[in-house]
């Protein structure tokens, strides 16, 4: 039985389509953002991705960039889901992707161009280079700028900035062990070493929320989402940390 990762924000729809993929044999994982894809990938290897391009956190377009550039899981097909107007994003999306269903999907097109994808895209595994590596290390970093650029990215993003930059780290490392001398990934990885350093000394400054991963400064000043402490015996924020 092969699995599908089915990354969609609305519930509604997530379900849906989920519920077709499943009565066709499909076993089904879901992610409601962008984030939680890639940790869904990383932990259950998927044999195909269904993406939506609109997600939170990081949107579908950066998402598939992301597995089509790490060499662990550039093999694994990515279906575009696609909504009117988002033409614009789909010109560059489907440079990586293997293909795209158009909102409302019909059950029958969308079941027809997963079976086609997933015998189209059989490959076997290639060995990594030193430059997918730094690549894919690049591509991380970019994203990581994108989040620091963002109004107070620390309060709101901080989590996922860190396992950014442990994940850049660790691909420009990749890099250097199979080519010690790879001038771009020194240049990259001291770039990224320098500015970990320089936002660590910065959280040693900075006290975590005692019930999310986000932060507030040493004056005492409360996490601005959760001001009155753990909303409950179950929150998102909580299990996401």
């Amino acid at each position: 039985m092969n699995t599908v990762l089915v990354v969609e924000d609305s519930l509604s729809q997530r379900e849906c389509v989920s519920q077709q993929l499943t009565w066709s044999g499909w076993n089904v994982i879901q992610a409601s953002d962008g984030v939680e894809a890639l940790r869904q990938i990383q932990n259950n290897s998927p044999d195909l991705v269904l993406l939506d391009l609109i997600i939170p956190r990081i949107d579908g377009y950066r998402v598939c960039r992301l597995i089509k550039a790490n060499p662990h899981t550039q093999n694994i097909p990515v279906v575009l889901l696609t909504g009117k107007g988002q033409h614009l994003a789909l010109s560059y999306g489907i440079k990586h992707a293997e293909a795209y269903v158009g909102k409302p999907w019909q059950p029958r097109e969308l079941l027809d161009t997963l079976k086609r994808v997933l015998l189209d895209t059989k490959k076997e595994p290639q060995t990594a280079s030193a430059d997918a590596w730094t690549d894919y290390g690049i591509l991380i970093f970019k994203i990581i700028q994108l989040y620091e650029c963002r109004v107070q990215p620390w309060t709101e993003y901080g989590s996922e900035i860190i396992k950014l930059y442990e994940k850049a780290l660790a691909a420009f490392e990749q890099a250097l062990i199979i080519e010690p001398e790879h001038i771009l990934a020194n240049h990259y990885r001291l770039m990224a070493e320098k500015n970990w350093n320089s936002l660590q000394e910065k959280l040693e400054q900075s006290q975590p929320c005692k019930v999310c991963p986000y932060y507030h400064g040493t004056d005492g000043i409360n996490c601005a989402v959760h001001p009155w402490g753990r909303p409950g015996e179950f929150c998102l924020d909580w299990e996401l940390s």
